[in-house]
Order: C-alpha cells, then structure tokens, then sequence
C-alpha cells in the first residue's frame, strides 16, 4: 500500500508523521465525544468513527479501536461548546443520521486517525446492512459519464484505456473491484440510468490501476447490465457518494446485482443491442453552431467550383512559398510598422478596456507568444488568463473566426476529443466539435493570416494524452504536421477532401493555454513544461481601478503573419558565457538537490530565443527577461518534500529564505536581481515550512 507524508499543521497533529492511505472508507460516527490535548496548549474534542467498509491490510486493528477525528477540522473550537455533552449533541445533528466517507491514516505507526471527512447520505437499511464494499462509479443521475456517450466508455474498457475520473484520493489499488458502474443517458427508456460492467470469467476485475491518466480495469471478457435506480437493491441498500466518485455495496447484495450480466460486443456498440441508434447524418456547424469565432470559417471548407471539386483541398505551394509573394498593401503601410508601437496598441487596449494588467505582464506575454510555440498562463481563477489571450488577438486585429477559445473537457483521453476521428463504420470523418481541425485547415489555406489557438482550463484533463500529437509535432522547427487519421483512407472518407489526413501547422497559428491550479486539475509533467513558457499573472490592486485612466480605444487594423513574423528574431545561440555558467552553476545545483529533468539543452535554447527576442522597451530589459526565464522555465520543476529539497530550500526561523538556490542567484547578481525568481523561490519555501512539501 502506498503512503505520503501529510503536513503536521492541523491541531490533531503530533511530534510524529502521519501515514495516509490511499482512497476512501464507509463509516458511522459514534456516539462519543471527549475532551482531548492533541498536544501542548490545544485544547480540542475528539470523536470516533467506526469503519463500514473495507480497509487496507496495515489498518486491520481499526474496526476495534474506530479513527479519531477532531472537532475542530470541522469549523468548532473548543470554546464553542460548555462541554462534552454539548459538543456531541452538535456532532449528532451534523453527522449522527448519515454515512460519512474518510480518508484513513496513522499516526507514529499505531494511532488510527481519520482525515478528510465528508457527510454522505442515507439508505433505508442502513441500520441492518453492514459489510459495505467500494465500487467505482463513473458520472451520477443526470451527469453521465463520457458526457453520455456509453459506447466510448465501452470501447476505453476493452480496449484497456484509462477511465478518467477516479484517482488514489478515491480508490486504492490494493483492491479490485467486483464492479463499476457508469451513469447513462436514457435515451427515452431504452436504456437505464446507470449501466454496470463487470468481467465475465471471475468474480472481481483482475487489477485495477490507477495512474495520472485515470483508471485502467484488467479481467478479460466483459460483461454489461442496465438498471434503474428505482432498483430494490439500489434503492434500499446501495449508498451512492455525492463527495466521491464511489458507491459503496454491501457484500451479499453484490452477486444480485451482477445476475443477468451480458456480454459486451467487441466493438463496444451496446446502444445497438438495445435498439438505439447513433448514426447521425454527416453535419458542418453553421455560424450558430460552431465554437465562439469559429462560424465563417467552416463554410469555406466546404467550397466547391463548377466541376464538383472541393476547392479547399486542392493542392498548392507550400506556405514558407505562400508568405514569400505576400505583397504589402496601401493598408498595410498604415499598420504599426515598429514592435514597441504594436505594443503601445497592445497596453492601449488593454488601457481602453477597463482591463488591469502589469505592463510587464503583457510584454512578458509577447515575447512569449512570438519566441515560443505553446504559452501557458498560470494563477487562480478570475485572473484574466482567457482574456488576456482574446485581447492579445483583438490588438493583432484578428477577426473572432481566427481566434478560437476550446474549453477543455475533463473526460479528454487522445487528440481524437479535440480533431475528430474517422468514423469507419460509415465511412467518414467525423470532426470534434471544438473547430479546431476547421480553424487549422483554415490556417494552412491562409498562411498570410495570423490564428490564436487557446485551450481553456488546459489542466482539467491530462494533457500529456489529449495533446500529445500537439507537443510533438510543434517541437519541430521544419514542416510540423498534426495527423487527422491515417493517410491511407483520405480517398476513402466520403469527406476526405475537405478534411484531409494531414494538417500543416504554419508559424501564422498561435497556441496558448490557461490553467487553474487547484484540487480539481491536473499538474504537468517535465514533458510539457520542457515546451512552454509558464507565465503567472501578477494581480494588480484592486485600488487602482479608481486612479486607472481609460485610454482612446486604438485603431485596430489586422496585422499580417508578414508583419508580425518581422518581429521575431532567430539566429545562431547569443547566451553571453557568464549566462551559460550561470544555468551550469544551477543545474550542478538541482542536480544535487534531487531534482529531476533540470536544464537541458532544449531548454537552454528557449531560453537564448526568448531573450534575443526582448524589443526595445524601456520597462522591460535582459535582466528581467532573465529572471521571467527562470521562473517560467526552470522553477516550475522545484517540488518535493522538504526532506528532498532541504539543502536547495529551507525558510530559516527569522522567515529569511535560505539554501544553496538564493546563494546561486546572490553569486550571480551581476546578471540580474532575480526579483521574481526570489519571490517565486519565497512562495515555494513558504509551502515546505507550512505543508512539508511543494508542487
């Protein structure tokens, strides 16, 4: 069983770590309260919850002694009640009636503790059932799971595909499942609320593993049942979890509910079985339709001369040939000719908007978007992350069809969610509805044109598996191409010319990405922060709305991929030798310290092409792009325990940041102050002093 170290700064902590296991357990709050001194000074009361439901093996002791909470996790202090009767009386009208879930743990290897607690419901025999078994369950009533699309769930469990949805916070891999369960869509009565899954040639699923993509079930022949919720057994004796993504099942109801299992069918088509059919005739978005800014482009895909042909998907020069006869005209010549007066557009309408951003924030963003090819703004929500990236292309003056905001789904499993997929049932590719395979076919055709490509929320699913086509192809400096579907049956799909197999990804296409941090995403692995700029926002004070002075709205005339390309910068490596011994003095460093991936040579590269891309601004100079590189590049990587990264980071007793980190950067002030690099090294320290560990 797998543990981690939880941070000792709740008040039902000690001197000693507390190992927490991993997913939930059932239980009931007993009718018992004491007065307690979790340790010197604190006062608190303590109550006990008997487990109901299966326990790891470490934690067999617990049904007898129960696992100790405290009051106080729960919003009382110990002076908010006159004593311990008081007290109890309050812990029975919040939790005496009802199922509770908890994560459980120990403490110095022998007291059992509980954390995490969560007020479930109810069952009308949940006085009589006990023996209570987990089972996954993927979606609820009304939320189905895939967004309702039972079939695709089918196909990710035959086919050995992650589940997203159910982490070790819920689940833990020392048990296998009898079954799962996923919600369904009715489909006016021909089917249930919830379909179960089950193998078909045991008695539970062989293995269940749960990684960073999600939830991947191992037991050969699968088998499937419909039921309703208004059920017998899942009515009156089936706890389904509003707080987690579990049922819980006692053990001699099981069996009853897997009676009648039929067999899935190879291809995963259990609608069909049903007399459901989902064949929907072959469709393009209108303008209502389609994605914000995408409704004029979808028509032009779609185009045909006299003869038939689809013109779109005729062949012509390659696109560096394309931009190469780009004549510059009348208009153009009205158009910002210089960078830094692109730039006063850019803060102007920011300014003329009402919007606060930090000048340095949108010049940071800039040379982001123009040196790298995937640019990450980072921060808490409401921070204008989205509407950074919108405004950035109305100062471009895109139209809204060339800027395209793709809110990322959590059920995103491979970059068929987000381009299509050809459908060879029917002979036919079938497009997300995201637009994006309309908007980069239309960017291919257009390559005198700029398009902003911006994925929303980017962290809500795993984006090392929705975006791995992406990550790879947009690393390559010479003709990146994004793969719709095997070239082999573009003469084959009935659309296949206005949608074919390969897409050329031109310079004239912006990504960007915006994530939250926060308990219900994701974090990224060193793959993608090796090939962003991670940039966080600084918030502005909220005072400065009432000094801020609107400015004119600036004349906003498109600018061409011509004209912007002629702000980038490229050439041989121009990182001054003292810069170079400065990222070997601070990979050495991280590399003692522990810390995977460090600096490599790629990121070595970036860095020199974001520097030598920093315009003439007084406000904003190589010192300070610097230090920008080396938080959006290099720390993002710091996170560990405070074991792991004591001799790299450590907050002394006087809050003075200490370790070998801050002595590399003081060694090199001659570079840069590393203002936000010491903030960012602050902030992170900060979280090993109060937590034990940092992400």
């Amino acid at each position: 069983m797998a543990y981690f170290i939880t941070p000792n700064v709740t008040a039902d902590t000690s001197a000693f770590p507390l190992r927490q296991a991993e997913g939930k357990v059932l239980g009931r709050v007993r009718s018992l309260v004491k007065g307690s001194t979790p340790r010197a000074g604190v006062k608190d009361y303590r109550f006990f919850v008997d487990p109901l439901s299966s326990l790891p093996p470490e934690m067999g002791e617990g049904p007898r002694f129960g696992f100790t909470g405290f009051m106080s996790r729960s919003g009382y202090g110990f002076n908010a009640f006159a004593g311990e009767e008081e007290a109890l009386a309050r812990l029975q009208e919040d939790l005496g009636g009802s199922f509770v879930t908890f994560t459980p743990a120990l403490r110095n290897n022998k007291f059992f503790v509980l954390d995490d607690l969560k007020k479930e419901g109810r069952t009308p025999f949940m006085e009589q059932d006990e023996d209570y078994r987990p089972v996954p369950a993927f979606g609820r009533q009304g939320e189905p799971a895939m967004e309702g699309d039972i079939n695709k769930f089918c196909r990710h469990l035959l086919e050995g595909k992650p589940i997203p949805g159910l982490s070790k916070k819920y689940w833990n891999n020392d048990f296998t499942p009898y079954f799962i369960a996923a919600a369904a869509e009715r489909h006016d009565g021909k089917l249930g609320d919830f379909v179960l899954f089950a193998p078909l040639d045991g008695d539970a699923f062989e293995e269940t593993v749960i990684d960073e993509g999600g939830a991947y079930f191992h037991g050969g022949r699968l088998g499937y049942k419909v039921i309703d919720i208004s059920d017998e057994i899942m009515a009156g004796h089936v706890l389904r979890c509003t707080n987690s993504p579990l049922w819980f099942v006692p053990f001699e109801y099981i069996e009853h509910l897997k009676e009648g299992m039929e067999e899935v069918p190879a291809d995963g088509d259990i609608l069909s079985t049903r007399g459901i059919e989902e064949r929907p005739e072959v469709s393009f978005a209108s303008a209502a339709e389609a994605p914000a800014g995408l409704g004029n482009i979808l028509p032009s895909l779609l185009e045909k001369d006299t003869s038939g042909s689809v013109t779109a998907g005729e062949e012509g020069p390659a696109i560096d040939e394309k931009v190469e006869e780009i004549e510059m005209s009348e208009e153009t010549e009205e158009k910002p000719d210089r960078e830094d007066e692109f730039l006063n557009r850019f803060s102007a309408l920011a300014s003329s908007k009402g919007l606060l951003y930090a000048e340095k924030d949108l010049i940071n963003f800039h040379i982001s978007v123009k040196s790298s090819r995937l640019t990450i703004l980072s921060g808490m929500s409401g921070t204008g992350k989205s509407r950074l990236v919108r405004l950035y292309g109305e100062a471009l003056g895109l139209p809204d069809d060339r800027i395209a905001v793709v809110p990322v789904r959590p059920s995103w499993m491979d970059d068929g969610d987000i381009l299509g997929y050809a459908d060879m049932k029917n002979m036919i590719y079938r497009p997300a509805d995201t637009g994006l395979a309309e908007l980069l076919l239309d960017a291919e055709r257009h390559p005198e044109e700029m398009y902003i490509v911006c994925f929303d929320e980017m962290n809500l699913a795993r984006a090392e598996h929705y975006f791995a086509q992406f990550i790879s192809v947009l690393e390559k400096e010479e003709d990146p191409v994004i793969r719709l579907y095997n070239p082999s049956l573009q003469g084959r799909l009935y659309n296949g010319d206005a949608y074919p197999a390969e897409i050329s990804i031109g310079r004239n296409v912006i990504f960007t990405g915006t994530v939250n941090v926060d308990e219900s995403t994701y974090r990224f692995s060193d793959k993608i922060l090796d090939r962003a700029n991670m940039i966080t926002l600084h918030q502005e004070r909220f005072s400065d709305w009432l000094t801020a002075e609107k400015a004119e709205p600036p004349d906003l005339k498109e600018i061409s991929f011509a004209q912007f390309e002629s702000y980038r910068k490229t050439g041989d490596m121009e990182l001054t030798a003292r810069e170079l011994e400065f990222l070997d003095t601070l990979n050495d460093a991280l590399r003692e310290g522990g810390v995977q991936g460090c600096i490599g040579f790629r990121v070595a590269r970036q860095m020199d092409r974001y520097l030598k891309n920093i315009p003439e601004n007084d406000g904003f100079d190589r010192e300070a792009g610097l230090d920008c590189q080396l938080v959006q590049r290099i720390l993002t990587k710091i996170r560990g325990s405070a074991q792991q990264l004591s001799a790299l980071l450590s907050l002394s007793d006087k809050g003075e940041v200490e370790g070998r980190l801050v002595k590399v950067l003081d060694s090199f002030s001659d570079l840069s102050d590393f203002e936000e690099s010491r903030c960012a090294l602050r902030a992170k320290a900060q979280e090993l002093n109060l937590y034990d560990y940092t992400v």
